[in-house]
């Protein structure tokens, strides 16, 4: 297996990294190649890399707190495994073979185990790491997809180990080093869906949408009307998929119904006060004045029912 070696500061030299990033499957990515991304399906995915959609070319708020706070997370790696010898390799690393890439955090060399591991930092919000990292059990993992994402990194990094580093962002910062075993079996497999993947790609077989997650981006593909008619007349499934949104907006509408029926019953016992006192709710019906700009001033009540935790 050839590795190719890209040295590339990505907050200078952000296009020359996304350009690299275009051809291959990426670390932070591949878990939508096993369908266990949280944020990328498979099919958006092969429209990025089919360059029929595109990565942004400015960085997300999300990306820029996870790129500044890299360095306090590394610190604080230093501060709690001090004999370890640790650095920013600032690289892209491809397999040109298999067409899968990675940009690691860091690397770090550990005296007491051979060779060197791959560190994969994340910046987490307090109540996300209670959610998504800690088991029933109490046991702290992570995600799956960030899992991967490390042992990915480790392989094209030929890292005999790999860790994430997580930074749990709170009125404090805490950090939890969590050990991630390189399987082979998941680098074998990551490889051959990478194959599956790009043979694909490059025979324009798009793989099924997830129609629940791929929504805003199937809306954004189609925008264009041709002006002409597509007969469906064949179509199998589209009979019973539109009688089922039918049946579900006839019972969307009957529950709009007896909600309404519901809150008319509520103005009524509420009478001309703004707000009534009963255990475990909040029930207020204030009046809202509106300020007459491009349409009328009006003044009316708004009712308000929610439940107390």
């Amino acid at each position: 297996m050839r590795i190719e070696k890209h040295r590339i500061d990505p907050i200078t030299q952000r296009g020359q990294w996304l350009a690299l990033r275009q051809q291959d499957v990426t670390a932070s990515v591949a878990g939508a190649l096993l369908g266990v991304h949280p944020y990328k399906s498979r099919y958006a995915l092969w429209m990025e890399k089919a360059g029929l959609s595109a990565e942004p070319e400015e960085e997300t708020e999300a990306m820029i707190r996870g790129r500044v706070l890299e360095a306090p997370a590394l610190e604080l790696l230093a501060i709690d495994r001090p004999t370890w010898r640790i650095e920013r390799p600032n690289v892209y690393l491809r397999d040109p073979a298999a067409r899968l890439g990675a940009t690691p955090d860091a690397y770090a060399v550990d005296p007491e185990r051979p060779g060197f591991g791959v560190v994969q930092v994340k910046s987490v919000e307090k109540g996300v790491f209670r959610r998504r990292w800690i088991g029933e059990d109490g046991e702290i993992e992570p995600p799956v997809w960030i899992a991967v994402q490390a042992i990915q990194e480790a392989h094209l990094a030929g890292a005999s180990w790999a860790c994430v580093a997580a930074m749990v962002v709170g009125f404090g910062l805490d950090l939890h080093v969590i050990e991630v075993p390189v399987h082979d079996g998941l680098v074998k497999r990551l490889r051959d869906e990478a194959a599956a993947f790009w043979r694909s790609v490059e025979a324009n077989e798009p793989p099924d949408p997830d129609y629940g997650r791929d929504g805003a981006l199937i809306a954004g593909l189609f925008r264009a009307d041709n002006g002409r008619e597509l007969d469906l007349s064949r179509d199998n499934m589209l009979p019973a998929l539109l009688e089922e949104r039918e049946q579900i907006k006839e019972r969307m509408a009957a529950d709009r119904a007896r909600i309404e029926e519901i809150e008319n019953e509520v103005i009524a016992k509420l009478g001309e006060h703004e707000r009534a006192f009963l255990p475990g709710w909040s029930i207020k019906r204030p009046i809202v004045r509106r300020r007459g700009f491009y349409v009328e001033p009006a003044e009316f009540r708004r009712l308000s029912i929610r439940r107390l935790d």
